[in-house]
């Protein structure tokens, strides 16, 4: 009588239940959806990161044109941009010195967006023109370095609206406008996936 249950004991470990089964598959199927879905958005997580990024540098150059008591801007194009500093006695902005290694001035280092983000400047500060018109050379120069967003020495920000744009497929997917001026601040609003 013992070894008949001793046996029957020995057939039962053999093998799964059925709910230990489900319940591999349900794991399985679950980690295989998050990584699809991981791969699936890593073009929005980098939009997200560079519009993300590019407001907290519009913040940071407002604050150290305040504590630094010069003006600073940043010259946006399509695919890149850089901050600028106001040289009082030239006249003209130029790219701040970067051969100190200083995290500041690491953080105002020109930056490259990735293939699939583009910036469009929809609103820009109005600067009036240090140069005189009669060098289109020159005046097409400082096109090149005059900043469409200026954060002034006394605290002051100039009205800029951005629009950065995730480009999927040859076609913008997403985007988000960031807005700052004195008055309202920094206001980053995301658009909805369709546009």
């Amino acid at each position: 009588m013992y070894k008949r249950s001793a046996q029957v004991g020995l057939q039962r470990n053999r093998g799964f239940t059925l709910v230990e089964i489900l319940v591999v598959i349900v794991i399985i199927a679950s980690l295989a959806g998050m990584a699809v879905m991981s791969l699936g958005s890593s073009g929005v997580r980098v939009w997200e990161g560079e519009t993300q990024r590019l407001s907290a540098l519009l913040q940071l150059v407002a604050d150290r044109a305040l504590i630094d008591k010069t003006h600073y801007g940043v010259v946006l194009k399509p695919e890149s941009y850089i901050v600028v500093r106001f040289d009082p006695s030239s006249m003209t902005w130029q790219a701040p010195d970067m051969a100190s290694a200083s995290r500041r001035s690491q953080r105002f280092a020109a930056h490259e967006f990735p293939a699939n983000v583009r910036l469009e400047v929809l609103e820009g500060a109005d600067l009036p023109s240090t140069e005189s018109t009669e060098f289109a050379e020159e005046e097409s120069d400082e096109e090149d370095t005059k900043p469409q967003f200026v954060a002034l020495s006394s605290g002051e920000v100039l009205p800029v609206k951005l629009a950065v744009f995730l480009i999927e497929d040859g076609d913008f997917a997403r985007g988000a406008t960031i807005s700052y001026s004195s008055l309202y601040g920094l206001q980053l609003e995301w658009q909805a996936d369709d546009l």
